[in-house]
Parts: structure tokens; C-alpha cells; sequence
């Protein structure tokens, strides 16, 4: 699972930031922050990292985005981890 915090700066006209923040919210893998001026902040949390790649690329190419920066970016491996018991050398 990797996790990404990235901030969306918006330019544009009205309706085109409108529809930015319409389009983000509909994303069922992303909470959408309060927005601050022309940015807004984003959590994406994607299956993997070519996931999370096509997410920033996609909401680039938004009409009405200027830029994706990215703030933060956690990769982790939910898959169990195996225990094996270590023997006593007494």
C-alpha cells in the first residue's frame, strides 16, 4: 500500500477549479483537505507505486491544475510477516 500526500495548486478560471475539486472528491482513493487559497491538500492512497504514479498523473492533467507537488510518500508492505521461533542455546 503506499500512501501519498500531495498538494494540488490550482489556476484557472472559476468553473475550472470547480471542477477540479468535483473530480477530486470523486475519487474513491483520495481524501480531499480544506482547500488554502489556490492549493489543495490531498491523501492518495494507492495499491502500488505504479498506482500512485497514475493517480499524479491524472489529476496533472486536470484542467484547472497547475501542479502536483509532492509533500509526503510512505510505501508499505502489509503482507504478513512470517515468525519462526529461535531455539534456546542454553
Amino acid at each position: 500500500m503506499n500512501i501519498s500526500s500531495l498538494v494540488v495548486t490550482l489556476g484557472g478560471n472559476a468553473i475550472e477549479i470547480s471542477s477540479v475539486e468535483q473530480a477530486l472528491a470523486e475519487i474513491p482513493c483520495i481524501e480531499v483537505g480544506q482547500k488554502c487559497g489556490s492549493k489543495i491538500p490531498i491523501v492518495l492512497e494507492a495499491e502500488s507505486e505504479s498506482d500512485s504514479r497514475e493517480w499524479f498523473h491524472r489529476i496533472s492533467q486536470l484542467p484547472g491544475v497547475l501542479k502536483v507537488e509532492v509533500a509526503f510518500v510512505s510505501f508499505e508492505d502489509l503482507s504478513p510477516v512470517p515468525v519462526q521461533e529461535v531455539e534456546s542455546q542454553e
